[in-house]
């Protein structure tokens, strides 16, 4: 009798559970026959799969934890092995691994189609060809929905088949390019044989105009995300002559009455997506070209709400704010009365806009005169204005989708902030509460200057304060604001060669937006208080607080009122006497504590308090 180790005998149960807890179909002998009717749906897992000796690799992945299907193709055509919502329950998002084989043995596979990172995969079919498909999620096992179905192409896959859409705009249609494909002859742009997911549609518009054509927010299903938008004319793949297209979600188009477009929209990366296409009229704004530009001023400070959407760019219009080229440009014309140093501001919420400011006659005389901001892009810009010299302020977006919106227009005379520069820092003395006010509005941003922000290290306009610990108790600092939020940092140090942050706030705020924090000082150490916008381009005035939580207000105390008060207190004799003069004493105690508390240090507060007491005693 040969006895055993527990400690092995665990091993064996473990090993025995393990394997005994496999999928049936974990092997390739062992593979789960479906269908051969399509469409296909079981349930399946991978939980506890293994790979075999000699399986292939997946795509040049080494087969983890596969499972196998076996079917016989009852006709010709092409079918998709679909794991898209499959309902996976190994990993939010799962990593699907997908091969179709034909042959008896494993040793003996041929490929037919494979794919990694993809939740679908396209083979063709020969009837009564035996196909063995093979599934591996990695690392990530879990169960899931085995789907095996024909290809079912949308209705407007081909050109000849185009969807059409109502001449009468606005208008939007739902569509999808799940199961589209490439078709011989078909512009390269929409993603090639090998990648194109396309659909097609006809179009003729009811009015002469601009039109924006839109597909965003699609829902992608599978593959990338890439896209592209392409609108042409012509009756025949062969014949067809571009008018516009895009890479982005949307595009605006001028388009001709009673002409017929052919319009394309494609998964250029075998992107299969589920969108809606929106179609709208996309009229220009009045102010949208430099011939028409709005007249604004000349009075300073001048603002007006502008919105550059549905905004266009001219034929040889210079690019704004070191966007090239110019994207969805409004113009303003402003001739000042009087010289100056201005800022120009076309700041938005909605979009990263663009400014710059020129002279000349035609869109192709132009000069900048602007000076650009150390950071840009960026929503202001500065200049030295001459009277009676025109200028021409542009305002456009930036080289990516979404690029336009309302924005708010504001020239006003240049006036920045006396703490603009850590050299000029305000000092706020020893006391142990200030309270001061400041404002962001035209400072700017030194070189070598750090962020003060730890999140997002963008370069924000700034103002400076110098403030000496009195003692060392704690103080509580805030930096607040009516409009705007504003962020407030503390650092130590002498310049931006060895400063020292110590903390910095964007929020907490108690009286408005903007920060608020806490530091434990050390006597006589020097701080470096900060304030700065929280959104860069959008600068405010504000209020900067410090105190002491156990700091205690010196009251407002007229010592001759307080006598003369004590002086009324009526009566003639002893008694009264005594109450008079000790009404005086107090007033004198109260005074002298007052004066004591004036005091940098609370020793040498509470010492003077101390001699008072015993003065006035």
């Amino acid at each position: 009798m040969v006895l055993v180790p527990l400690a092995l005998l665990a091993l064996v149960s473990i090993q025995t559970g393990s394997a005994l807890a496999a999928p049936a179909n974990d092997n390739f002998s062992a593979a789960q026959t479906v269908g051969p009717a399509l469409p296909v749906s079981v349930p399946a897992s991978t939980v506890d799969a293994t790979s075999e000796i000699g399986e292939p690799s997946i795509f040049s992945n080494d087969p983890l934890a596969t499972v196998w299907f076996r079917w016989i193709a009852p006709a010709n055509g092409t079918n998709v092995v679909d794991l898209c919502a499959a309902g996976f329950s190994g990993s939010e998002y799962p990593t699907e691994r997908i091969a179709v084989r034909t042959g008896a043995s494993l040793l003996g596979q041929v490929l037919v189609a494979e794919t990694a990172g993809a939740c679908s995969l396209r083979f063709n079919a020969a009837a009564g060809t035996t196909y063995n498909i093979q599934v591996d999620y990695g690392n990530d096992q879990g169960t899931f929905t085995f789907r095996l179905r024909p290809l079912s192409a949308p209705v407007n896959d081909n050109f000849v088949n185009a969807t059409a859409i109502s001449p009468n705009l606005p208008t939007q249609l739902n569509g999808t390019t799940v199961d589209s494909g490439w078709q011989a002859g078909e512009p390269a742009a929409l993603g090639g044989s090998g990648s194109a997911r396309s659909v097609w549609y006809t179009w003729t518009p009811a009015a002469t105009g601009r039109a924006r054509i839109s597909v965003c927010d699609p829902v992608l299903v599978d593959g990338a995300g890439n896209l592209v938008i392409a609108l042409y004319t012509g009756n025949t793949l062969g014949t067809l002559v571009s008018v516009s297209s895009t890479n982005e979600c949307e595009m605006d188009v001028s388009v001709v009455a009673g002409t017929t477009y052919r319009l394309a929209f494609s998964g250029t990366i075998r992107g299969e997506l589920n969108y809606t296409l929106k179609l709208s009229s996309a009229p220009p704004p009045p102010n949208d070209n430099f011939a028409n530009a709005a007249v604004i001023g000349p009075g300073l400070p001048v603002t007006a709400n502008g919105d550059n959407n549905f905004a266009t760019t001219e034929v040889g219009e210079p690019g704004h704010s070191g966007i090239n080229p110019a994207n969805k440009s409004v113009w303003y014309r402003w001739t000042p009365t009087t010289s100056g140093p201005v800022r120009v501001r076309g700041c938005s919420r909605e979009f990263p806009a663009r400014v710059s400011v020129y002279t000349g006659a035609t869109v192709g005389t132009l000069t900048q005169v602007n000076a650009e901001p150390p950071y840009s892009p960026h929503c202001g810009v500065t200049l030295d204005a001459v009277a009676g010299v025109t200028y021409n302020i542009a305002v456009g977006g930036g080289p990516f989708q979404g690029a336009y919106g309302p924005f708010e227009l504001d020239v006003h005379s240049l006036e920045v902030p006396a703490n603009d520069n850590l050299e000029q820092a305000i000092g706020l003395g020893k006391s142990q509460k200030f309270k001061v006010n400041g404002s962001t509005i035209d400072a700017t941003f030194e070189d070598s200057e750090p962020s003060h922000d730890y999140d997002y290290g963008q370069n924000s306009p700034s103002v400076w304060y110098r403030w000496t610990a009195p003692d060392d108790d704690p103080i509580i600092i805030e930096a607040c604001a009516v409009k705007e939020p504003v962020r407030v940092a503390v650092y130590t140090g002498t310049d931006y060669s060895n400063l020292n942050k110590l903390v910095q706030a964007g929020e907490g705020c108690r009286a408005g937006f903007g920060g608020r924090l806490a530091i434990a000082p050390e006597k006589g150490t020097v701080y470096l208080i900060v304030v700065s916008p929280v959104e860069r381009d959008f600068e405010t005035d504000f209020t900067l607080t410090g105190v002491d939580p156990s700091y205690t207000p010196v009251a407002a105390f007229n010592l001759k009122k307080a006598i003369a008060k004590c002086k009324k207190i009526k009566g003639k004799g002893a008694k009264a006497k005594r109450k008079r003069a000790n009404c005086i004493k107090a007033a004198r105690l109260k005074a002298a504590i007052i004066k004591c508390r004036k005091l940098d240090g609370k020793s040498a507060q509470n010492a003077c308090i101390k001699k008072a007491r015993k003065r006035y005693k």
